[in-house]
């Protein structure tokens, strides 16, 4: 490895070379989720979205653990704790109380620490707009900000102040706390008195000002602050460093704002950067950043000289090797404590990284060991690690810990350089799984390096449940009926090799895996037939014997049972086949009269060999004869051995429904041959509105299936037409790749928030306007983009309703494309050569309250990047709106139409109302939340529209779910529209599938729903 190569020179300059760097390790987090508990040495906790770092005077590391919104302690015995914040809970109550009773919400790019000399803990609170702040007895309290986001307050109380979205913060010696004040573009300072102040920035968005007075200069985004011991400011602003001397003068210190990576060895000033956040400086005033999407940590020295002191290119290597060998992932942060080691807040790899003072005294190869251990085989070998010193022979100690048991041992305990430890592994009786330890190496006279150990077991565990995870195999519903086909997704299923039977006789156990449902009310264990087993996941067939109600499921393999989930079945719960086999997106239906019944829909024209026949690819045509199939249309005592009782149709009160279009089944049955096997025949009306993406359900017994699409064409067409995709793209959809576009908009809207004392309702509220311009282009698979449109339809409106870890919503693309470091934009009010700056792949310029002009032309003038070339688009922002009833709507009856009334608005009117409730705790503690969000879209000129009540019906009520105390919430939003399509072209070719760039005006607020 390289490492070795540096510990076995024995020349001068080998020795120099390494004394030089400071060696890199972990002291914090470890790269496998999801193992988070507190009272645990540091390195075997996870860490999710690690970003802000400080260090009191004792040496203790507090760590801004942003996705699940709370900060972390780590002693100096490496032990971590929680001191403020509650697991994935996120809100802004608490103040007065217990900091780890409260709810913080931090930032959107990074959310900063800041330490005071009484010990004293401040907390940038970005999406509350507050900073708040614990003190020595654990009390948290708001310092900064009323909560509401905007820029007003400055000469007054801090408390009192608007806030927009407060990044970093730094406290001097006398106790004055500076915040990144980022969205208002400007540097705040509150006194030990508690009175804010600007004392850098003037609101505007182009960066300008060096060589004036700080206050009148202007910023592109100043995201991170820090202060020197003389007390100079320093600012990260986007792609520069600027500094504001005691003088109150502004000047860049480092990079030349045009995005990139470059100028090692050269003048700062002339360096590039990409994305400049946390920052330190050293008791020898150097300068430390934090580029986060160079992936490394660059110095500034005295002389203003900058070099790269760690990291490389992405990823995760180099501990217990010199930094600029490791490798980091979007570091956010960075910290000196008193002995001079800088902590990196290492967020991309979930860990807190430390670069030794002037080298370490010690290193080891390899920096981390992995195991791997299969149940009832051989244990792992022995393993060693050597030790050795860059300069004299140091004497150490070693010891060994792990999250849980006692697996992990190191010999021998003690020794001196250079040595080998012999490192080994115990991993009887373990389930499966990944556990993870560490060797920590205290050498004489130097801090502590702690290497990790990780330990992955497979084999048979004990089954363990995802969360939400027992689905109709075809629908992914989670009601069940007699005679379905489920699948049950989670770990230690079954073998790791796939063992499938063969029907219509499924046995009753399969590769050693067994499925019970346990009455809920009492009774006998009933056992589902197997259909296939292996580890990630297993299916199994309901009897037709099941009776509905609540059944306690468990899975049993190799004589290990998991603990039971329950599941409700119910009388018939039919779940609709896809093309994609995930329950969303194009239908995997049949016509009956196109080639004999051997074809598929689908958006555009092909053809396809498969199972000895060629089958035929088209859109559906008005008239045609087509058929789902599915799992879950109830009982049939006939098809639990492949027969059928034939047409259910009344029976089970089937229908489907088409475009908004119900229609009766030719027949709907169970379909001889395949148990749990279903299909519905039905036409399409010769009068239905062709599209691409026409919604389908199927309804039985009372229990509506999934939502998919039917793509219909005109007649003598061979594909479908849709007004946002060419046939190209509807190709790509149908071959299952991947769609690239996306959109920008400009936007104002005034927002109130109410504080929620109780389910009762509102206390008290804060109106605040908000304005930006931004947008972006994304990635998306077939999947992705299709679960954007096969969603429910009642009239103009669409629901999404969906139950996820972290309300993450379905269709949400899998990645960002890159238009280049910046996106010009014109228009009245804006100033000259503003630009919209790139964060994390989103394009956005925030503006001051009052920027947007009603009725102005908008252009943004795209230069390109890597992904998308040079592109232009314009808008008109609507030139006027106002809701007239807005005022008196405080309350949602989801049994009531809601109506709204509006002047104003020159193309399309948007309505949103949303619900959203936490309803159970996933792995590793993390929300599951469901959502509801309601979409209707009608035409402005009416000037008024009424949601209908069997939309409203979706949602979720107002109320405090009992096992995670958390309170549902709901969103009530309205806004006018203007929409103008364009296009871009792709580096690679072609162009964008679609895109557009809006102008939106609106009102929002939160409310009860009942």
């Amino acid at each position: 490895m390289r490492l070795r190569s540096i510990i076995v020179i024995t020349t001068t300059l080998g020795l120099s070379l390494c004394r030089g760097q400071g060696l890199i390790s972990t002291v914090a987090g470890t790269g496998t989720c999801c193992a988070d508990a507190d009272g645990v040495a540091a390195t075997l906790a996870y860490l999710q979205g690690p970003d802000g770092l400080t260090i009191d005077s004792a040496g203790n590391l507090y760590i801004w653990e942003v996705q699940p919104f709370r900060v972390r302690k780590v002693n100096t015995d490496g032990i971590i704790t929680t001191v403020a914040g509650v697991y994935q809970s996120f809100g802004g109550t608490g103040d007065g109380g217990p900091a780890t009773s409260a709810l913080l919400f931090g930032g959107s790019t990074h959310s900063g620490l800041a330490m005071d000399s009484a010990g004293n803990l401040y907390i940038s609170d970005g999406n509350n707009h507050r900073i708040r702040k614990v003190n020595t007895s654990g009390i948290i309290s708001t310092v900064a900000g009323n909560g509401a986001p905007g820029f007003s307050g400055d000469n007054g109380p801090a408390t009192s102040a608007m806030l927009n979205y407060p990044e970093g913060i730094a406290v001097d010696g006398e106790g004055n706390l500076y915040i990144a004040d980022s969205s208002n573009l400007r540097i705040r300072k509150v006194s030990a008195a508690g009175i804010i102040t600007t004392v850098a920035g003037n609101g505007n968005v182009v960066t300008a000002g060096d060589g004036g007075p700080a206050t009148g200069a202007s910023f592109g985004q100043p995201i991170g602050v820090t202060l020197d011991s003389a007390g100079n400011l320093y600012l990260c602003d986007g792609r520069r460093v600027r500094k504001v001397n005691t003088a109150g003068i502004i000047s860049t210190v480092a990079g030349t704002g045009v995005l990139g990576n470059s100028g090692d060895g050269g003048p700062a000033t002339s360096a590039q950067l990409r994305g400049a956040s946390g920052m330190a400086v050293d008791r020898a005033g150097n300068l430390y950043i934090a580029d986060i999407s160079n992936q490394r940590i660059r110095k500034v020295d005295a002389a203003g000289i900058i070099s790269t002191i760690a990291g490389s290119t992405l990823g995760f290597s180099g501990d217990g090797g010199p930094s600029t060998a490791a490798k980091l992932t979007t570091p956010h942060d960075v910290v000196f404590d008193a002995m001079g080691n800088l902590y990196v807040s290492d967020t991309g790899n979930h860990r807190i990284r430390k670069i030794a003072a002037g080298g370490a005294a010690i290193s080891a190869t390899p920096g981390t060991i992995s195991f791997s251990y299969t149940i009832g085989g051989a244990a792992p070998v022995t393993q060693t690690m050597s030790v050795s010193s860059p300069g004299a022979d140091v004497s150490f100690s070693v010891t060994a810990s792990t999250s849980s048991g006692s697996w992990l041992s190191v010999s021998p305990g003690t020794g001196t350089t250079p040595a080998t430890l012999s490192v080994s592994v115990s991993p009887t009786g373990l389930p499966g799984g990944v556990y993870q330890g560490a060797i920590t190496i205290t050498p004489a006279g130097a801090s502590a390096q702690t290497f990790s150990v990780s330990l992955t077991v497979s084999g048979a565990g004990a089954p363990v449940f995802s969360a939400g995870s027992i689905v109709n195999a075809t629908g992914y519903q989670t009601k069940l009926a007699p005679d379905t086909v489920f699948t049950i997704f989670g770990s230690g299923m079954g073998p790791e090799s796939l063992a499938a039977a063969n029907g219509p006789n499924y046995p009753a156990s399969l590769g050693g895996t067994s499925i019970t449902f346990t009455p809920a009310a009492g009774g006998a264990a009933i056992t589902a037939k197997m259909v296939y087993s292996v580890s990630g996941q297993v299916a199994g067939l309901l009897p037709s014997s099941i009776t509905p109600g609540t059944y306690a499921v468990r899975v049993t393999y190799n004589t290990l049972t998991s603990t039971p989930q329950n599941v409700t079945v119910v009388a018939r719960s039919f779940g609709i086949a896809t093309a994609n086999s995930a329950g969303s997106g194009t239908a995997q239906a049949t016509i009956g009269n196109v080639n004999g019944g051997v074809s598929l829909v689908r958006f555009t024209s092909g053809s396809l060999a498969f199972n000895g026949l060629d089958w035929t690819l088209t859109p559906a045509h008005p008239g045609d004869t087509l058929v789902l199939w599915g799992t879950g249309g109830g009982a049939d005592a006939a098809n639990d051995t492949g027969g059928t009782s034939g047409d259910q149709t009344q029976a089970g009160n089937f229908s489907v429904t088409v475009g908004g279009r119900r229609i009766t089944p030719l027949y709907a049955g169970a379909s001889s041959g395949y148990p749990g096997l279903w299909q519905i025949n039905f036409t399409l009306p010769a009068d239905i509105t062709p599209g691409c993406f026409v919604t389908a359900q199927a309804g039985a017994g009372g229990e509506l299936s999934n939502t998919v699409l039917i793509p219909i064409a005109a007649d003598g067409q061979s594909a479908c037409s849709d007004p946002l995709l060419s046939q190209a793209s509807l190709a790509v959809l149908d071959a299952g790749g991947t769609i690239k576009g996306g959109g920008f908009g400009v936007a104002k809207s005034t927002n109130t928030f109410y504080n929620i004392a109780s389910p009762g309702g509102p206390t008290t509220s804060i109106t605040a306007t908000q304005e930006a311009i931004g947008g972006g282009m994304f990635r998306y698979t077939a999947t992705e983009f299709t679960a954007n449109f096969g969603l429910p339809r009642i009239g103009a409106c669409t629901i999404s309703d969906y139950t996820t870890p972290n309300g993450t919503p379905p269709g949400t693309p899998d990645g960002f494309l890159d238009l280049g470091a910046g996106i010009p934009v014109a228009g009245p009010k804006l100033a000259s050569g503003a630009m919209l700056g790139r964060v994390t792949g989103i394009y956005t310029l925030p503006l001051a309250n009052g920027t947007i002009a009603n009725g102005g032309k908008y252009t943004l003038a795209g230069t390109g990047g890597t992904d998308v070339g040079a592109f232009n688009a314009s808008v008109s922002f609507p030139s006027s709106f106002v809701v007239t009833n807005f005022d008196s709507i405080g309350t949602i009856d989801r049994t009531k139409p809601l109506a709204i009334n509006w002047t104003g608005g020159d193309d399309q009117v948007y309505i949103l109302i949303s619900s959203s409730r936490v309803v159970a705790k996933g792995a590793s503690n993390t929300n599951i939340i469901h959502n509801v969000v309601i979409t209707c879209q009608v035409p402005a000129a009416p000037g008024t529209f009424s949601v209908p009540a069997a939309a409203l019906a979706y949602l979720v009520p107002e109320g405090i779910d009992a096992a995670s105390r958390a309170t549902g919430s709901g969103i009530f939003a309205v806004g006018a529209v203007n929409n103008t399509p364009f296009t871009a072209p792709l580096v690679g070719g072609g162009q964008t599938a679609f895109a557009g760039f809006s102008g939106s005006i609106g009102v929002s607020k939160n409310l009860v729903i009942q």
